[in-house]
């Protein structure tokens, strides 16, 4: 007898469980073996479930594994997940709906997470947070702090502000101003409270976080102050920036900066503190920070450096260096997480959705100056080579060249500096001139809309709208001439409504909108926030 092929004899449901334990894209080829095994995928919800989840890189926050009698709940939710492959058969950017910013925050720092608008008033020292559009499900705060009310202590200053209503946190970075305050470590602290009500977060360590070893100004010098505020999960950290200078002298100088991590849940000192010393170039700052996911923080300078800081007792360990192809200067590092899986806000964000991003296949985007080159630069870069490090690492500690990873696993484009870039999961919303220009008539220039997927489902399926590029593109980005080119595919649309520059000072998107501030109507010369646009995907 001709022995069997016994696996296409088991019930159709055994094959379906057997074949539920691959990888999605073993799943997609067992149905080209044959007719049988394309009948099983088809009538398994499960194993489309995970395909989806697969090829959108994607990962569940909660126990929705799907069988041939799911509910009709469950199948929905599949139908909504293929739905978000196949959003590109509509890109309406003139269709949207107005928000109005409230008039005293018209001129406030503005930010949004997680369907939410919050706003920061230094000069007032006031803050409001509402949400934008709330759907029927969606948990939503709405608060306002009035002038004087977001520091506790006495005589201090609010500089910095971090609001992540999933987790119903703020945090408040404030600057003692007395002047009898000697030490840098007690001039500065972060505060945490609940967004929803007044009094410490019912999850922080204490009321308070304190700073150590923060840097001071050398005698005989003067220095430009920055800093910034920045968390994710159960992480907060804040870097503060010396650009030191010497006297009457205004162009080079040093850099000094240093970041402090806390694991706020469990500790009100910081765990981890990285600090550093560079020649301080022309442009701006020449150094930034993101975390990827809840265990590795990339900090992100002349070169990327990614560190693991999954274990608070230990000291940060450097896990890579990714050589940059040139040298960075006013470095803008923007890796939004405002649908990342991470810590506690899992189980909050699994009564709202059935999956979220998943931090190993996401996009940073450094928006960046490169010195004599007169525009600047977005390098679009895939998250996969930070957790993949087996390529280019030796004993433990590399320097990766870019040769090995950028061609590969980034695109180069050229930025408008007055205009931002959105980013959101896998997708990049970036203007670029409607006609071309030069760079001494950028301000005049019209601006569209280019949405690009960088999910490899949406290259594979390119249903809709949009065109797929693979082909590699090579830029000019020094005057010598130097030439990189880069190949990671996307889909690219692009839309048919023009904007002037003033009009993309800022650009927000998330998994479901596209967030597009006015300027005040009444002063067209404000960049001051008037109401928002926001349009749906």
């Amino acid at each position: 007898m001709q022995p069997r092929a016994e696996f296409l004899f088991l019930a159709e449901e055994l094959r379906s469980y057997i074949l539920s334990f691959l990888p999605y894209k073993d799943i997609l080829r067992c149905t080209s073996v044959c007719k049988a095994l394309r009948q099983t995928y088809i009538s398994s919800s499960n194993l489309q479930y995970i395909t989806e989840l697969g090829g959108q890189q994607l990962i569940p926050v909660s126990n929705t594994n799907l069988d041939d009698h799911t509910s009709i709940s469950k199948r929905l939710a599949l139908q909504l997940l293929t739905d978000k492959a196949h959003a590109w058969f509509k890109f309406d950017i003139r269709s949207f709906e107005t928000v109005s910013v409230p008039e005293q925050f018209h001129d406030a720092k503005t930010s949004l997470a997680d369907g939410h608008l919050y706003l920061f008033d230094q000069t007032e020292q006031s803050a409001k947070i509402f949400p934008i559009l709330p759907r029927p499900s969606q948990q939503t705060i709405n608060r306002d702090w009035s002038p004087g009310s977001l520091c506790l202590i006495p005589n201090s200053e609010c500089i910095d502000l971090f609001m992540d209503p999933a987790q119903n946190l703020i945090a408040i970075a404030y600057m003692a101003v007395d002047n009898s305050i000697q030490s840098e470590d007690e001039k500065f602290h972060i505060d945490l409270g609940a967004l929803d009500v007044d009094g410490v977060h019912p999850e922080a360590a204490g009321r308070t976080l304190f700073l150590s070893g923060l840097p001071s100004c050398p005698e005989d010098h003067y220095a430009i102050e920055s800093w910034k505020l920045e968390g994710l999960g159960r992480h907060i950290a804040f870097r503060r920036s010396l650009l030191v200078h010497d006297e009457g002298n205004y162009i080079s100088g040093e850099e000094i900066w240093c970041l402090q991590i806390w694991d706020w849940q469990h500790s009100t000192m910081p765990g981890w503190v990285l600090s550093d010393t560079t020649i301080h170039p022309e442009g701006g700052e020449s150094i930034d920070f993101c975390f990827l996911g809840n265990d590795r923080l990339l900090i992100v300078s002349k070169n990327l450096k990614l560190y693991s800081i999954e274990d608070a007792s230990q000291t940060p360990q450097l896990l890579a260096c990714f050589l940059m192809p040139v040298s960075l200067t006013g470095i803008q590092c923007l890796l939004p997480m405002d649908d990342i899986a991470h810590g506690s806000q899992l189980q909050m964000q699994a009564k709202k959705t059935m999956w979220t991003s998943d931090p190993k296949n996401r996009i940073l985007c450094i928006v960046t100056h490169i010195p004599s080159n007169p525009s600047a630069c977005t390098f679009v870069i895939s998250t996969r080579i930070f957790f993949d490090l087996q390529a280019g690492v030796v004993d433990g500690l590399a320097e990766i060249p870019w040769e090995c990873w950028g061609a590969l696993h980034a695109r180069i484009f050229l930025h408008h500096w007055q205009c931002r870039v959105g980013v959101s999961g896998n997708r990049v919303l970036q203007a670029f001139p409607a006609t071309t220009a030069t760079v001494d008539d950028e301000d005049n220039t019209d601006y569209r809309l280019h949405m690009m997927d960088f999910s490899p489902l949406a290259v594979e399926r390119r249903q809709g709208l949009g065109r797929v590029v693979t082909e590699p593109s090579t830029m000019e980005i020094t005057d010598s001439g130097e030439k990189l080119t880069t190949s990671l595919p996307y889909v690219e649309v692009v839309s048919d409504r023009v904007f002037n520059a003033d009009q993309l000072m800022e650009i927000w998107v998330d998994k479901d909108r596209i967030y597009l501030p006015r300027l005040k109507i009444d002063d067209p010369y404000s960049e001051g926030i008037d109401q928002l646009e926001v349009i749906e995907i």
